[in-house]
């Protein structure tokens, strides 16, 4: 009985091991009660760090197969049958369900990302959110007092499920000028785009042997998504335009999915902008098979170089794709406010999703950001942190360049808010880094967790908005301290004749 661990496939070494370890549970190769090697003894064995193994076993026991005693050992779990003494009541309950496979979650790893970035001391690249700094607040104080002396309880009142119609009335002005033929009417305002993804898959994928088409990497919300409602991610490899439409095609003859999900500019977590034939391609594509594409335009205002691309949505002749957006990422992300178009054939589900789900979104939150709008300023926000960011853009590119190892890969965005980082593949994952890191007082995002899959296991998502360029500049100095210190760990741990199969005692 061996477990081969194979470096030269994306697949986390974490999960081969797990994946090996779970058929021979399943098989029965591995009894029940039958104690695993220590943690520790194993990864010794495998030539891996003993954090492998650790989380392989922490797969294992998130789905039952394993427990672990303390002091004594993780065990096979048993299997009740009609002689156990094990009854129904000792099983779990059948709402708690079972954690996704993925080790870190989209939960776990954003409730990670926020603690993180509220430690004293610690430098934080792991958010998705904007600079705190150039958050317009005295602005949208004077915008809220405003509506308040205007409209007085009518501001605190319901208002109806689509929205508030001056504001929609903006947005679709807004989208006008964007090649974007809407009204208000085609508006519908949501609780941050988040929630305008959640209902446009909620509408679109219900019943059964649901699949989405994703990008692989992917939005971290998105997996979220995914994951409550029992959706089936069929990823897509991207290279350096985008989501690969060679590989679009077969995917969708084979799995005959849904809807299709992208990011087309400034795509989180990779940054990498989609071109104009492209997406030209894409939106042929899909008018040609009857998919509906799902377009989140979140970082689209956020551009540092180079001309604006046309939307999908403005690409679009046949009505298939859903336009989402909002204004977290370029103005405020506490108001939670984003919107949605969709075909005229979808609206009056789509509203009856969003009354099912919040029944509408804050009517003051939206009449603030109207009064805000009707100022003027956004256009000025917009060119102060486009500044600012462009500038900690380089500050982040430069100091990869220097402290970080010379095999590690990166492609330099035009925009938006992430730089995603490929660190060499015979050296530690990024899972390792990241525990190494917060020794160093520096948090990145795994990238292992943007993929449905898991791979990625050696990727970091870096966002580059959120420090002024000096604390940029040291926290990639600590990040390539904490590399450097980890491989040279990793390095003194291997046996220079270890064999690919090693037995488990």
């Amino acid at each position: 009985m061996s477990i081969q661990l194979r470096r030269q496939v994306d697949q986390p070494l974490y999960l081969q091991a797990a994946d090996q370890l779970r058929t021979k549970i399943e098989t029965g190769e591995l009894a029940a009660h039958a104690r695993l090697p220590a943690s520790r003894v194993l990864a010794k064995k495998l030539g891996v760090n003993r954090i492998t193994i650790v989380n392989a076993y922490a797969e294992l026991e998130a789905e039952g197969l394993v427990v672990t005693r303390v002091g004594s050992g993780t065990f096979v779990a048993g299997r009740p049958d009609s002689n156990s003494s094990e009854t129904i009541t000792d099983q779990p309950a059948l709402w708690r369900g079972g954690p996704p496979r993925r080790h870190w979650n989209a939960n776990q790893m954003f409730a990670e990302m926020m603690r993180m970035a509220r430690q004293p001391g610690v430098i934080s690249f792991s958010v998705g959110t904007p600079a705190s700094e150039f958050l317009p607040v005295n602005e949208f104080r004077r915008a809220i007092n405003d509506v308040l002396r205007r409209d007085g309880a009518a501001a605190l009142q319901y208002e109806e499920a689509a929205g508030y119609l001056p504001l929609r009335n903006m947005i679709a002005d807004y989208l006008e000028q964007k090649h974007i033929e809407v009204t208000g009417d085609d508006i519908l305002i949501t609780a941050g785009c988040q929630q305008a993804l959640n209902m446009a898959l909620r509408v679109l994928t219900r019943g059964r042997d649901n699949v989405l088409i994703v990008e692989d990497p992917c939005y971290l919300g998105l997996l979220d998504i995914i994951t409550a409602q029992r959706i089936t991610p069929v990823g897509v490899p991207l290279d350096e335009d985008g989501l690969r439409i060679d590989r679009l095609e077969q995917l969708i003859l084979r799995h005959r999915p849904q809807l299709i999900y992208v990011i087309p500019s400034f795509h989180n977590p990779t940054g990498i902008t989609m071109p104009l034939e492209r997406r030209r391609e894409l939106v042929d594509i899909a008018a040609h098979y009857g998919v509906p594409i799902l377009e989140d335009t979140s970082y689209d205002e956020l551009r540092y170089v180079g001309k604006a691309l046309p939307s999908l949505k403005s690409l679009d002749t046949a009505d298939i794709v859903l336009h989402a957006g909002g204004f977290s990422k370029t103005l405020v992300p506490g108001i939670r406010i984003g919107y949605l178009v969709a075909p005229p054939a979808l609206r009056d589900r789509m509203i009856a999703s969003k009354q099912t789900a919040d029944i509408l979104t804050s009517p003051l939150n939206q009449r603030a950001l109207h009064t805000y709008l009707q100022t003027g300023h956004f256009a000025d926000h917009l060119q102060q942190v486009r500044l600012a960011y462009r500038e900690r853009l380089e500050a982040m590119l430069a100091a990869i360049e220097q402290y970080f190892p010379a095999e590690a890969r990166w492609q330099r965005p035009d925009g938006g808010m992430y730089i995603w980082v490929e660190m060499p593949p015979d050296g530690p994952t990024a899972t390792n880094l990241y525990l190494m890191a917060i020794n160093y007082n520096v948090a990145f995002a795994i990238g292992s967790v943007f993929s449905a899959s898991g791979s990625f296991p050696h990727a970091l998502r870096l966002n580059f908005t959120t420090h002024p360029p000096a604390e940029i500049e040291e926290g990639i100095r600590r990040l390539g301290k904490a590399w450097k210190e980890l491989l040279a760990r990793q390095d003194s741990s291997l046996q220079p004749n270890r064999r690919s199969a090693v037995p488990i005692l």
